[in-house]
């Protein structure tokens, strides 16, 4: 296993833990754990209610692989069409490689999931999208869990107005709280 691509995946995977648990014991939260996600079965976590649009992937013995998770990590909705889950999906195939072996570390057993002996370069959270700052994977892993970096940026807001929106997100819409130097980090970006 690629050390550096798993840890890029962790932090590219920030967006997926606001929805999913990722530990051994993990439950159901807004969707199903991902831990044991090789040994599993398309739409066949127990207990969870998958929508129409997933359930209909599911064959009996295929579990996720790269492919699959490729596919389903690039566009949910197309890959499964009505499906219940919001996210648009990782339009960089690096960042999704990255996902993909990081999410390979939530095994008992970590399969081979490897796409090709070719390494694919990953674009740092937030490239493309947010200006190239210091600060830019703070503010990129910290409003990636449950916003569009699209929808961040359009926001325009003072650093007062961001302090006062934190302060808010942390109060009213459980988001976790920053330590006082990351939060500072943030306003100044």
């Amino acid at each position: 296993a690629d050390d550096a691509l798993i840890a890029l995946g962790e932090q590219q995977a920030a967006v997926c833990k606001a929805c999913h648990q990722v530990d051994p014991n993990g439950m159901t939260v807004v969707g199903p754990p991902l831990y044991g996600l090789a040994d599993r079965e398309i739409a066949a976590f127990s207990g969870f209610n998958y929508s129409e649009g997933l359930s209909a992937n599911r064959v009996e013995g295929k579990t996720w692989d790269v492919e699959s998770l490729d596919a389903f990590l690039t566009s949910p909705v197309d890959f499964a069409p009505g499906t219940n889950m919001a996210y648009p999906g990782v339009k960089d195939p690096g960042a999704r490689a990255a996902i993909i072996a990081w999410l390979a570390t939530k095994n008992p057993t970590p399969p081979n999931w490897q796409s090709s002996d070719e390494a694919i370069p990953v674009k740092a959270l937030g490239e493309g999208i947010l200006a190239p700052d210091e600060n830019m994977s703070l503010v990129a892993s910290t409003c990636s869990v449950c916003h569009s970096l699209h929808l961040v940026v359009q926001q325009g807001l003072s650093r007062d107005s961001w302090d006062e929106t934190l302060e808010w997100m942390v109060d009213e819409q459980g988001m976790d709280e920053l330590d006082d130097e990351d939060h500072e980090r943030v306003l100044d970006y």
